[in-house]
């Protein structure tokens, strides 16, 4: 019999993206090891969470996730082995996109010429996206900072996390405002957390990017959106945080935009009773709706968490 082909070879600009962003991750490792660093990670400082990438594979049975950075362990890791024990780990999620993709392919074949079309023009939006925030990651930050009418400042604290400050240096070097339009978005944590993050006003991630330099945008809280109060909900009356996001235009006179005001504390819903609603609504939802009683079987291999605070919890 003929022999199985062989698979084909990764592409190379995948791999030497993969290249990339390890050699960034083992960079930041080693500094956060040479400052002892104290982050999430519940081990001495210094020590980092392992993630399960590059050397970091966690032995059977093992209940940690933090690792000391090595960096002869993690120069010996490869590209390609990176990238086959992420295909190892997929079982689920790849069938579950190839199927997606196959009945969009399907759909779209059966649209006609118009959903192609608007198709490729998503992709070319996207592209120009891009374009204009590489073009913009290129620019001084004095220069954007200048355009937009904003002073970067050494220090500027946020409340969250239950009266834990969350202090931003706009300066340090791992803090990347071009990647995150916060030069429109008034103190704005740029943290990856999302209970610190949530106090700004524009998504987190660089590909949301660039800043336009259009409005300036201020978010105001009912309450602190990263307190660590989960029986205040459950069990009181209190209701959930609510926030009002405002915009004022950057380069001519307007007035403020705003998203609709908030309720006021007497009238607003408990938060105890709006989950109750919600659980009720999302139930008869999956009952009249087709769609959403195939989603429920389809993720049905998926193990609850059996954590009833789980809803009211920040972390």
């Amino acid at each position: 019999p003929t022999p199985p082909s062989p698979p084909p070879a990764p592409p190379q600009a995948l791999l030497e993206y993969i290249r990339k962003r390890m050699a960034a991750t083992a960079k930041a490792a080693a500094g956060f090891r040479a400052r002892k660093g104290k982050g999430d990670s519940r081990g001495p400082a210094g020590m980092m969470d392992c993630a399960g990438y590059g050397p970091c594979e966690l032995p059977a049975g093992s209940t940690t996730q933090y690792s000391w950075f090595e960096r002869d362990q993690c120069d010996a890791v490869t590209a390609e082995a990176v990238l086959s024990r992420l295909c190892g780990r997929i079982a689920s999620d790849e069938p579950l996109y190839l199927t997606a993709r196959e009945r969009f392919e399907q759909r779209r074949r059966a649209a006609g010429a118009s959903l192609p079309q608007r198709v490729e023009l998503l992709r070319a939006e996207g592209a120009a996206l891009e374009e204009r925030a590489m073009r913009q990651q290129a620019e001084r930050p004095s220069d954007l900072a200048a355009a937009a009418g904003a002073r970067l400042k050494r220090a500027y604290r946020m409340s969250s996390g239950g009266g834990v400050p969350w202090v931003v240096d706009e300066h340090a070097s791992w803090y990347k405002p071009h990647e995150r339009a916060r030069y429109s978005c008034v103190n704005c944590s740029g943290d990856v957390v999302p209970e610190k993050d949530l106090v700004g006003c524009w998504p987190l991630w660089p590909q949301f990017g660039p800043d336009e330099l259009e409005f300036r945008c201020v978010r105001r809280w009912t309450s602190d959106p990263g307190e660590q109060a989960p029986h205040k909900y459950m069990q009181g009356r209190a209701p959930l945080p609510c926030w009002r996001t405002c915009w004022t235009p950057l380069k001519s006179p307007g007035a403020e935009r705003c998203t609709a005001a908030c309720p006021s504390a007497e009238s607003a819903e408990p938060a105890v009773e709006w989950r109750a609603r919600w659980d009720a609504e999302l139930h008869s939802f999956k009952e009249r709706d087709g769609t959403a009683r195939d989603v429920e079987r389809a993720t049905g291999f998926i193990r609850r968490l059996p954590n009833s605070d789980f809803f009211w919890s920040v972390y």
